[in-house]
Parts: structure tokens; sequence; C-alpha cells
């Protein structure tokens, strides 16, 4: 198998290079293969391409997952919360790591905190969930739409473009730049998106490795993007729909929350649910993702 090289496909983001390079490590130690890191360009690394109207769902998937059907790569990694509900025939997400801070985090030029901010201020986002929760909780901001990686977000912040912007903490971390965290925002205030701060690992199902790489899945995050995930499928959700969903596991009890805005007669809508996990966790996780999204929309 290419000299027993695990070839892992990647976007070329720094960020995604750096997770790419975590799941790369993990597979050496649990495979004792070697990794080669292949970088890919997605449909939603073209900024003339809308993120509101990708040619296909998934913008930053898609490619990715072409390439690996295609046996050019024998992995890819997703940032989880960008990977379609949709499964593609003949993958598998084999495996779900450790999971990362699942916060938002806000990052102001002045060091301060949501609430701090000055009436008027400028707060930069193009995500449709993160606008609509700043505006319900402070109506007075002025959203400014913003896109880029990482480092063009939070240089807008640096040099007065924006007085704050509003990014996953995970990524902040994952590049080294959580100093440049002013707060992690609150789930009940701003709650996130689902299977943020996870990371899939998809390989064909019929590779030879991929028995060995699922030995990198952590239950416990399985459960929480299962149940997470199955809000999206539940509210049928699109890429441009607001909608968060975040769940604590507990001991025995799962607990999921989740907010809908905007999307199929619903203006808004927060529900707030916990079970109790029997035999059947991934099920039990499953249903309770079920019932959020019945509720959010009305249907119970």
């Amino acid at each position: 198998m290419r000299g027993r090289t695990l070839l892992i496909g990647t976007r070329a983001s720094a960020l995604a290079m750096a997770q790419s390079g975590l799941v790369a490590a993990m597979i050496e130690k649990a495979t004792g293969l070697a990794t080669e890191l292949v970088s890919v360009r997605t449909e939603g690394d073209d900024v003339r391409i809308p993120l509101s109207s990708p040619p296909r769902p998934g913008a930053f998937a898609a490619r990715l997952r072409d390439v690996l059907v295609a046996g050019e790569v024998d992995v890819a990694v997703h940032s989880f919360k960008d990977l379609p509900f949709a499964p593609v025939e003949g993958l598998s997400v084999v495996a779900i790591p450790p999971r990362a801070v699942a916060r938002d985090a806000l990052v102001s030029r002045a060091g301060i905190g949501l609430d701090a901010l000055a009436e008027g201020s400028r707060v930069g986002t193009s995500s449709p969930r993160r606008a609509a929760a700043l505006t319900r909780r402070r109506p007075d901001l002025r959203i400014v739409p913003i896109r880029g990686n990482v480092d063009t977000r939070v240089r807008k912040v640096r040099d007065g473009v924006v007085d704050a912007a509003v990014l996953a903490a995970a990524g902040l971390n994952r590049l080294g730049r959580g100093a440049e965290i002013t707060e992690l925002i609150d789930p009940a205030v701003l709650v996130p998106a689902p299977a943020q701060g996870a990371l899939a690992v998809e390989m064909r199902c019929d590779h030879p490795w991929a028995a060995a790489v699922a030995h990198l899945d952590d239950p416990d995050s399985r459960l929480r993007v299962v149940a997470e995930r199955q809000v999206l499928s539940g509210v049928q959700a699109t890429c441009t729909t607001a909608i968060g969903a975040y769940c604590q596991f507990t001991g025995s009890s799962l607990g999921l929350i989740a907010e809908l805005s905007d999307h199929r007669g619903v203006e808004h809508a927060h529900v707030e649910l916990r079970t109790t996990l029997g035999d059947d966790r991934l099920g039990d996780a499953t249903r309770l993702g079920e019932r959020v999204a019945a509720k959010l929309m009305g249907r119970a």
C-alpha cells in the first residue's frame, strides 16, 4: 500500500493542516504506519463562491470526499461542523477523536467581553447562527460579514475593520492562538454549531486499515456529535440555517440545548432536553436529537 504510507487529504488552510497533523500523529501511533498530508482545494476555499449558495452541499468537504472515493487519498480529515449530514455511499466516519472545546469565542480589539462592547460596536461574522444570537443578546451591535481563514478574521479585528469577531474557540486553540480569546461565550447566550470542535476522520468502508484507524474514536465525543447532528437532520437544515446544538455528557445522562432562527416558518425556538442513557447509548443520543428537532419545529 504505497510503501505503507497513508495519504491524508486535507484543506490547505493553516487550521486544516494543523488539525490533519494532529490526526496524522494519532494514526501513526495507532497503526505504526507513516502518513503524508495531501492538500486539496475545495469549493469553499474559492472566495468568489458565496457560502450561502455553493454548487453542492458541503463546500469545504465535497471535494475532499471526491478524492477519497477516487482512491487518491486514504483518509480525509474534516471539521465535523462542515460535513453535510447525508452520507456518501462507500464512505464512513471511522473515528471522531476527542473533541476540543465546542464553544464560540469573542476576539475583541479592546480586550473586553460581549456585554462590555460599546453600543454600536461592529462585530464580524458571516455565520447566520452567530449573527442571530448576537442580535438577540445585543440588538445595538452592528453585524459585519467577514470571511477568510482565522488569521484574516483576527487581523480585521487588530486593524480596526471590526471591533470584535466571533470564531470557534477550537480553531484558535489548535493554531496556538488561544491567548487571542477575550471571552468564551456561554452556550446559553450563543449555542455552538452542531459538532463544533470535533473532527471527522473519514475513510472508504473497504479500506484495509479502516478498522485500525477506528481506534482513534472517542465514544463520548461520538455520542455528543450524534445527538447534535441529529438535530440538523430533524429540522432539514441547509448550509445557511441558523441552527445551534450543544450536547453535554454527565454520568449516565445526556443533555442537549438547541436553538433555531428564521427557518421553515420558525422565527425563533430554544429547546433544552435531557435523557438517561441505557444500553443503546448511540440510539438514545439519536432519539434525543430527534425529540429536540421536533420541538424546535413545533411538532412536539
